[in-house]
């Protein structure tokens, strides 16, 4: 089976929700509730898609960081936020590490760095665990706004025990590292995925949160489907490779070997993101709407879509995304 059927450039942009992915969902809908959900996304089918175009922020720099860190606190509503005591040293100290493997790069780590240090959550889920960096980055970026809070920072999630890297090393294993004095403050889940987010927090409990995991279409947009009801209406999610599938497209066709592969899932679930979203270069945000169902007709159009995994592991992403959608409801 072939859940999807259109490519990125042949996606239809008049209507909000096509008949045939309404039909579907009703077709997948769970016991009991199908006329409740055909209610709810009935007027979908006669309005048009909103669009939505990127605003840019991107850290080109260290040197340049507090100017871009005081662009993006004010396209985030807080023009007063500087950069707190200690961050620019804390990511001296750090910016060889972008080198590692699979880590995220220097400017995209400045990014994900001055998005939690702006918006200061108390607490942040991270699906997509690998090293850890990311993850000492966040949970390094809170601690500095919340210096008392001894609790658990940073929730993060991976499917695997040890490192797709260094497959001696098990994923997190950098975060002592990085984060010596508080490295407890970050919980490690492995094996699991993000269905687990729901047993980690609450339903509109979070503010931020960051996925960096299985770049494979759809699986960005379960993870998104999965974490949404438990951030806020409003808040924000930071998402890595934005730009990994044109980018590894253009590395194949110069003769390149890509270890990961170019996957579209990220950059297509970014670029066709029809509320707010902040652009950073290959990492970019994007913002929940205040009514999270209307991600019900937005995910079921981007689920039209080539899928770019296969078999039974299809299936199970098809059917997991219609059950996730609808506890938006």
């Amino acid at each position: 089976m072939n859940p999807s059927v259109e490519t990125s450039s042949n996606l239809r942009p008049e209507r909000e929700l096509p008949l045939k992915s309404y039909l579907r969902a009703l077709r997948y809908s769970p016991a009991g509730s199908p006329m409740v959900i055909a209610r709810r996304l009935f007027p979908y089918l006669f309005q048009r898609v909103a669009r939505s175009t990127a605003e840019i922020c991107e850290f080109d720099s260290l040197e340049n960081y507090e100017t871009s860190y005081r662009r993006l606190a004010w396209l985030l509503g807080h023009s007063k936020k500087v950069p707190p005591p200690g961050e620019i040293d804390f990511l001296h100290s750090i910016q060889d590490r972008g080198a590692h493997p699979g880590t995220i790069g220097s400017h995209e780590f400045l990014f994900l760095t001055a998005f939690a240090s702006i918006l200061a959550p108390k607490r942040a889920i991270e699906i997509g665990t690998l090293a850890g960096f990311s993850a000492a980055v966040i949970a390094a970026a809170i601690r500095r706004q919340h210096p008392d809070q001894r609790r658990t920072l940073v929730d993060t999630i991976d499917r695997n025990t040890h490192s797709v890297v260094e497959a001696d090393k098990p994923v997190g294993f950098q975060i002592p590292d990085i984060i010596p004095n508080f490295a407890n403050t970050v919980r490690v889940h492995a094996p699991a995925d993000s269905g687990i987010v729901r047993e980690l927090a609450r339903r509109d409990e979070l503010h931020f949160a960051f996925i960096d995991a299985d770049h494979r279409h759809p699986r960005p947009l379960l993870d998104l489907a999965r974490l949404a009801p438990y951030v806020r209406s409003g808040g924000w999610i930071v998402f890595h490779d934005i730009q990994w599938g044109t980018m590894g497209r253009k590395a194949v066709e110069a003769g390149e070997t890509l270890r990961w592969g170019a996957s579209y899932g990220a950059e297509w679930l970014f670029d066709h993101w029809p509320f707010r979203k902040i652009s950073g270069g290959n990492i970019g945000a994007i913002q929940l709407p205040d009514d999270k169902s209307a991600l019900i007709p937005f995910a079921l159009r981007l689920m039209r879509l080539q899928f770019e995994i296969t078999g039974k592991d299809a299936r199970r992403t098809q059917l997991a995304l219609y059950q996730s959608l609808f506890e938006l409801l």
